[in-house]
């Protein structure tokens, strides 16, 4: 039973500075027993219940009190897929419960969950009773004491005991025990035992098995479930059930796929399904009057399998290859009778010819795939080498074989990034391997045109538009990149009023100049370009969400110069090349040095490298540039190093890691407040938090 079964629906909060009626009234008005507190960005803070509110007395009705004052703090969230039982196992009454994104979606009441899983409960005992009583057979059940536990309507007819009669009394004081009492001792089963009781009525015999009832490695009980045989009315069933069975063999056996031969021991073939006939070619009407020798003779098969499997008294498999190229597995099964004699062989013919060539076809398609591979790594290994791009790192890596990719579609695309971390160049790299790379490549950095130009820049106007303007016009950005690509730089920095006309531009692939009244087409291909959260200046009303979802179509992400250290090196000796031949200079850097700037946080990331190795040949008056020349705002006195768990001495390794469990669930609750913000930090589920608290309480390690 899943939470989103049993809760009430609810999309509805309250905040913490709305008063306990308000909350009163929307509780009554949803019919729920609590409801939820959230604060301004939508999380759960809290849960105020009916129970809250009735406490807090006539003031609520005054409407001085707030639901901060009464609100439960330390409130716990359940996901709605979650189980209905993990409520159960949780110190509170009223569960929020929430989608997989997050959103409230309803209220769970404990008590709901109690008699859910009561009424649960319930139903499966009162089903199992059920399924006993309508069993054919009799069904009795005993605990280690000998007492009946179980009894069904079935035994109540063979034993000629009411249920009533039976349960709770000692098995010998209603039926002769018949051996159920030596499974508790011995704890063996025992089945198709038979057995015969006199009855007024005359004899009646029985068939029985009996098991025990172990629990933990202890027998706690046995169970005899018993038929009666003497009865024509079962013979009868018997004998329709063996019919039954025969019918479905046969549709199993003709079913198959495989060819089937069924043979005595001498060979000679019982049956045949039509699957052999399609594999041999020989009607199954035909090969029933014949032998294995027979079809050795016709040349069918060139060894018996039946001869195979009575010399070897079990399963044999063997491979054969017809006239017509094809491969046969050959599988043959004795099948033995009560004395342990074979008087049946069951043979498989399955042709795997097919088999055979899905195999080489596979085969042949993975090689070609792992060649296709290779190439296409190749391939893109050669283009981040022609755009000139100093790559290393397999971060940068994946992002190159990302704009390489995207290179070959018109998709918009959207880089995010801090300043200097190269999203210029990624941008270039896209345009210069598109088929747009005959076409020109225009660059605007939207935070440096002031904002009463940006309409004239961006669009272009017609002569005589305004006072001061061109004589002959102007074109605009969009035009000068007609059938190329427009790279809109900081576009986090757009002012709004600016946003509504390009989004229409976006969308209509045409601009109209300053002093026009006639659109011109526009074949233009955008990537726009910010180190601004875009997301956080759609919330802070900063940011058109229209336009952000019409830029946001392909967001690539390139990481800051810290996380990809691996390109820091490589990028020293190609701005020192530059500069060397540039400056006409050449120097070398120690390997402290190389250390200091591996180890530098690079906050301007690649621009800040470029900047700090021209100074630092620049300013060096030595051949050899060492660590005291590094400017000193970039000195490596205080790093910021990552954490660390610190062990001192040696201790069992259980020990060690409920300790530090205890330190960082204690620490996250110190902090955060509440488990389902601790949950959230330490990225497991908050029925997870609960349950390591509970067991290091058990321990005697409290938080």
């Amino acid at each position: 039973m899943l939470v989103k079964d049993i809760m009430t629906p609810n999309s509805t909060s309250v905040r913490p500075g709305q008063t306990a009626l308000e909350a009163w009234k929307m509780i009554n008005q949803r019919q729920l027993i609590g409801i939820p507190v959230t604060d301004d960005d939508g999380t759960v803070t809290g849960i105020v219940s009916r129970e809250e509110i009735i406490n807090a007395g006539p003031r609520v009705t005054e409407g001085h009190v707030k639901v901060r004052d009464i609100m439960q703090r330390e409130v716990y969230i359940l996901k709605e897929n979650a189980l209905a039982s993990d409520a159960w196992t949780m110190p509170a009454n009223v569960f929020p419960v929430v989608n997989d994104s997050g959103r409230i979606i309803g209220i769970l009441d404990r008590s709901e969950v109690g008699h859910t899983l009561f009424k649960v409960a319930s139903q499966k005992f009162q089903q199992a009773e059920a399924i006993m009583d309508s069993a054919h057979n009799g069904i009795v059940a005993i605990d280690k004491e000998g007492t009946i536990t179980t009894f069904n309507y079935a035994a109540e007819k063979i034993t000629r005991r009411k249920k009533s009669e039976a349960l709770g009394h000692h098995l010998s004081e209603v039926i002769i025990p018949h051996g159920l009492l030596d499974i508790l001792e011995n704890g063996n089963y025992l089945s198709h035992y038979k057995f015969s009781v006199g009855y007024s009525s005359g004899t009646h015999t029985y068939l029985t098995n009996r098991s025990p009832i172990v629990e933990n490695g202890q027998v706690v009980g046995a169970i005899g479930v018993f038929q009666d045989i003497s009865e024509i009315e079962f013979i009868s069933e018997e004998l329709s059930s063996v019919k039954q069975l025969n019918k479905e063999l046969e549709t199993i056996i003709e079913s198959s796929y495989d060819g089937i031969i069924i043979t005595d021991r001498s060979g000679q073939i019982i049956r045949a399904n039509k699957a052999h006939e399609r594999i041999t070619g020989i009607p199954a009407a035909h090969i029933q009057h014949m032998t294995m020798a027979d079809l050795i003779a016709r040349g069918v098969y060139s060894q018996s399998v039946v001869d195979t499997v009575i010399e070897q008294n079990g399963a044999v498999t063997l491979s054969e290859l017809t006239a017509d190229n094809n491969q046969l597995l050959i599988t043959g099964n004795p099948v033995h009778d009560q004395q342990g004699e074979i008087v049946r062989v069951v043979i498989n013919i399955r042709d795997i010819s097919d088999l055979h060539n899905l195999k080489n076809q596979l085969e042949q398609s993975i090689a070609l795939s792992e060649r296709y591979h290779g190439e296409l790594t190749q391939l893109r290994s050669k283009l981040i080498d022609q755009a000139g791009l100093v790559i290393k790192s397999i971060k940068m890596k994946k992002v190159m074989e990302m704009a390489l990719q995207l290179a070959q579609v018109n998709s918009t695309v959207l880089l995010l990034g801090e300043s200097g971390v190269g999203k210029e160049v990624v941008a270039k790299a896209i345009h210069k391997h598109s088929k747009r790379s005959s076409g020109p490549f225009i660059t605007v950095n939207c935070g440096a045109i002031p904002e009463n130009l940006l309409e004239s820049e961006m669009f272009g106007y017609e002569k005589g538009a305004f006072t001061g303007a061109n004589r002959e016009g102007k074109p605009g950005m969009f035009e000068l990149a007609d059938k190329g690509t427009l790279f809109l730089d900081e576009i986090g920095d757009l002012p709004l009023p600016f946003q509504v006309k390009l989004l229409r531009v976006l969308q209509e692939r045409e601009i109209t100049r300053i002093g026009s009244t006639k659109p011109r087409p526009i074949n233009v291909r955008i990537i726009a370009a910010t180190n601004r959260q875009l997301e956080e200046l759609v919330q802070e009303g900063k940011f058109r969400e229209d336009l952000y979802f019409r830029l946001n179509v392909v967001p690539i992400n390139i990481p800051p110069l810290r996380e990809r250290r691996d390109d820091i090196i490589p990028l020293v000796y190609n701005f020192k090349k530059q500069f060397e031949k540039i400056y006409g200079i050449q120097k070398e850097f120690s390997p402290r040095v190389f250390k200091d700037l591996i180890e530098h946080q690079w906050p301007g990331n690649v621009r800040e490298i470029k900047n700090v190795v021209e100074r630092l040949l620049v300013t060096s008056t030595e051949p050899v540039i060492k660590s005291v020349d590094i400017p000193l705002n970039m000195t490596p006195s205080q790093r910021n190093e990552p954490h660390k768990v610190t062990v001192q001495g040696i201790l069992p390794l259980k020990t060690a890691q409920m300790e530090l469990e205890r330190q960082l669930i204690g620490a996250a609750i110190k902090e955060l407040g509440s488990t389902y913000k601790a949950a959230k930090a330490l990225h497991v589920d908050q029925s997870t938090i609960v349950r390591k608290i509970n067991r290091l309480k058990e321990k005697g390690l409290p938080l």
